[in-house]
């Protein structure tokens, strides 16, 4: 039996299945657990009739019986709970040399993982790696986004692993590459995360306005989603969100999604794309359909309030007028529209954090690739976000590629429509609506930001620029005949 050369750190279902990945792609590997009965427990729970079982080392004892066994310059992934990596760390850092490599897997605040970073330079090589895919992403290929000293050392000690442990695309390219500097790797997963919050909210608000403006059932638009999951929607989240909508609840009266309470909860990623979005010190980024996913999932917590408010202020859904076929095709294009409209939103962001952070040129086309598979946001148009980004990676935004900007300018009056049927339907379509705003705005060579600033001047003297020469400007507004001054 082979001596392993690399340990998984925290034995719950996520580590284990990871582990179980890496003896399945022929790595030895080690399995600790800070008590040594869950990782007994792990290890019991493969068959031994496992072809990968003798690949997998499972570590009786503290850490420094781990770091005998796989060495002081190993590579040891960490897994733990986020919040626990920092006490693994400690312990752990101080028996390793500089050769050695520390990969943190948790679901990490990107600016954790940044100062984890600052502080383990010249101590070890540390990564910060985000990871998507859940549970059977860990076990048969995630989706994985790792961050951290150099390319140069991510394709010495990491990459032949990760590649062979990666999720598969079509192309049986590994959904896995060298993301950038400390913690650009967990930065990019946030963001990854808050793109999923508005895929999702988009889909319900579909949903919605077919159950309330449409009168369709959850068979129905299940089998609505499944039609277009065969076209230029197709996606993991329509996939599923089609199967979804025809389970049939267990007591046999109508489908399980019928049953399900309405409230909707979060574990923060999309709350941090927000506030990080807010945080440049160059400005802020607009976001706004995340904005629009997070802020439904927090009026969906207010269940209580929401009841005791619906019988105050009735505003039943109203049904939604003219050609349904009709309206259906164009639900299909105002979703597709406001996909590449929350896409462009968290590309800039991407982009934006990049340049404030110096986490080193982080490549679009290499980052939409790794999305294809094994995250929860891959879907069929990632491929043409990869494509569009290799043929022009200086794109102004996502939606000046000749494929998205037709999209748009074709798709545009479908998603008016849509959010004007849900006005008059009383159907909240937060999402649609920020969506739709966005590219409005975005497209916009004159808004009425002019008037803001003038307002600003007005009470703030906070001047303003003029379109007819350069300079910043101030009016006097109390002073007779409000002369204007130019500010040097």
């Amino acid at each position: 039996m082979s001596s392993p050369r690399m340990a998984m750190i925290g034995m719950a279902v996520m580590g284990s299945n990871f582990a179980q990945n890496f003896a399945d792609s022929g790595f030895d590997i080690a399995m600790y657990n800070r008590t040594d009965a869950r990782t007994q427990e792990a290890y019991d729970a493969i068959p031994d009739s496992a072809p990968h079982k003798g690949r997998l080392h499972p570590v009786i004892g503290d850490l420094s019986a781990l770091v005998d066994l796989v060495g002081r310059d190993g590579t040891y992934f960490v897994m733990v709970q986020a919040g626990a990596t920092q006490s693994v760390l400690d312990e752990l850092v101080p028996m390793l040399t500089t050769d050695a490599v520390v990969v943190n897997c948790a679901n990490e605040n990107w600016q954790i993982t940044e100062q984890m970073a600052r502080d383990l330079e010249g101590k070890v090589d540390f990564f910060g790696m985000g990871v998507s895919g859940g549970e059977e992403g860990a076990r048969r290929g995630p989706s994985m986004m790792p961050g951290g000293p150099s390319q140069e050392v991510y394709d010495a000690r990491l990459a032949e692993a990760l590649d062979a442990v990666a999720a598969k695309a079509g192309d049986g390219a590994p959904c896995v590459t060298y993301i950038g500097q400390r913690g650009a790797g967990h930065f990019v997963k946030m963001v990854h995360n808050g793109i999923e919050y508005g895929d999702m909210e988009l889909i319900a608000e579909t949903y919605d306005l077919m159950r309330k403006g449409l009168g369709m059932s959850a068979q129905e638009i299940g089998d609505v989603f499944a039609r277009w999951n065969e076209g230029i929607l197709k996606s993991y989240l329509i996939e599923i969100s089609a199967e979804v909508l025809h389970q049939p609840d267990a007591t046999g009266d109508g489908n399980l999604v019928d049953y399900i309470l309405d409230r909707a909860r979060m574990k923060g990623t999309g709350t941090w794309t927000i506030q990080n979005s807010l945080d440049f010190d160059s400005g802020v980024y607009p976001v706004p359909t995340i904005y629009a996913a997070v802020e439904t999932r927090a009026i969906s917590s207010m269940r209580d309030e929401r009841v005791a408010m619906s019988s105050q202020i009735p505003v039943p859904p109203q049904s939604i007028a003219g050609d349904k076929t009709a309206f259906i095709d164009d639900l299909e294009k105002a979703l597709f529209v406001s996909k590449i409209s929350s896409y462009t939103q968290g590309i800039g962001l991407i982009q934006e954090a990049a340049k404030e952070y110096d986490f080193g040129g982080l490549d679009i086309a290499e980052i939409a690739r790794i999305w294809r598979a094994g995250c929860i946001i891959r879907a069929q148009f990632l491929d043409e976000i990869t494509e569009a980004y290799r043929a022009e990676p200086d794109l102004l935004n996502l939606m000046a590629a000749p494929l998205f900007r037709d999209a748009v300018s074709n798709g545009l009056e479908s998603l008016e429509r849509v959010c004007i049927a849900a006005t008059r339907a009383r159907v909240p379509a937060m999402a649609f609506d920020a969506s739709k705003n966005f590219v409005l705005q975005l497209v916009s060579d004159k808004m009425a930001t002019n008037l803001t600033q003038a307002q600003r001047d007005n009470f703030g003297a906070h001047t303003y620029e003029r379109t007819d020469r350069p300079g910043s400007f101030h009016t006097h507004w109390q002073q007779a005949g409000k002369p204007e001054t130019e500010i040097t």
